[in-house]
């Protein structure tokens, strides 16, 4: 919200409707303006129920936990000094989205779907087994942070937190129907999260972050999986783009467009994006995602984690793909020893080259 604001506007987008006997039509609760604590909560969504007894550990032990670390994480990620803060709080990071994309009615009825679960219980236990699910290709992602500072409107809050955006798939595509989204591990699938009213994180498929385009949109990325563990490289997010007006309508259009039945803002007229926007083609919403930041590019990028003595104690390209083999494996020590021994190099030579200093 705005400084000094207690409320925001809050928007229905199936609100029910009620017929006047003069024929006009009354939208009830479509607009409402109350403080956050009214809205975005279902009473009891995370209770499990066993012999009778309701029990809410999972509110209070799981999530209360993700959301403390969470709120640090996403406050550190929007600090002006993210680089020197974020180092601690990177995992959390990730944890937290996860968190808010499973967490949801949208999450929940799409574990439903996928998982089938015998009961209530048996779907929040579930859920706390594929927490994280999508972390691992997040992490391998190219993530960008842009601003809205220069924008006289801001980013909105929707009831679906974790956007999953794809070009070439619009809302009334069979992929998007409730509770459904293109899934993550396509290329051209876009992860929008704002974190505050002027800054909002974008997630792309490496791939496509480099080179997008719709025949490449729909096709699956490099290496992709669920439930893996990788390295975090955080060192490349690119935080350089000040978003426009128009800009940032888009990105407030796609998330109104594909949440489930709430969206709110400081603003009022914020709600209503599609009436200030220019341009609404879904295909050529992507357009306000290209980043031309050097940062996503480069030859051959692996990352290689050594110890204290110089040996190799894990590698993998910037897919997460590692060493299948003891052959492999033995050829990335020898690279990873051939990058030491020439730092080593480039560091005597610095040394001998520094000016002696003298009393005189």
């Amino acid at each position: 919200m705005l400084d000094g604001q207690k409320a925001y506007f809050r928007l229905d987008l199936s609100p029910e409707e009620i017929k006047r006997p003069d024929g006009k039509i009354i939208r009830k609760g479509e607009i409402l303006n109350k403080g956050p604590g009214k809205f975005f909560y279902e009473i009891d969504l995370y209770t499990t129920n066993y012999f009778g007894h309701q029990n809410d550990d999972i509110e209070r032990h799981l999530f209360g936990k993700i959301d403390t670390a969470g709120a640090a994480a996403i406050s550190a990620m929007a600090d002006p000094n993210w680089m020197r803060l974020i180092h601690p709080h990177i995992v959390n990071y990730f944890e937290y989205l996860d968190a808010q994309r499973l967490r949801t009615p949208k999450g929940l009825n799409w574990l439903i779907r996928v998982t089938k679960p015998k009961s209530y219980n048996d779907l929040l236990m579930k859920m706390q087994k594929v927490r994280r699910m999508h972390c691992t290709m997040w992490a391998e992602a190219s993530m960008e942070i842009v601003g809205a500072n220069e924008s006289d409107v801001k980013f909105i809050v929707s009831d679906s937190p974790v956007t999953f955006y794809n070009s070439v798939f619009y809302p009334a595509n069979a992929k998007c129907k409730f509770p459904l989204d293109p899934e993550i591990y396509l290329k051209g699938t876009r992860t929008i999260f704002p974190l505050d009213m002027n800054h909002c994180a974008i997630l792309t498929n490496v791939e496509y972050a480099r080179s997008p385009g719709k025949l490449k949109a729909p096709k699956p990325r490099t290496n992709p999986r669920y439930f893996d563990e990788t390295i975090i490289k955080y060192d490349d997010i690119i935080r350089e783009r000040e978003l426009n007006e128009q800009q940032v309508l888009s990105i407030n259009y796609i998330l109104k467009k594909r949440a489930t039945k709430y969206i709110a803002a400081a603003n009022q007229d914020w709600l209503f994006p599609e009436r200030y926007l220019n341009k609404s083609d879904w295909r050529s919403l992507d357009k306000v995602f290209i980043s031309n930041s050097t940062k996503l590019y480069g030859v051959d990028r692996e990352i290689f984690i050594g110890g204290k003595d110089g040996k190799l104690i894990a590698t993998q390209d910037e897919f997460g793909r590692k060493p299948k083999s003891r052959k492999e494996w033995l050829e990335k020590e020898k690279q990873a020893q051939a990058m030491k021994e020439h730092v080593m190099k480039l560091l005597a030579k610095e040394k001998s080259n520094k000016p002696i200093k003298s009393d005189a």
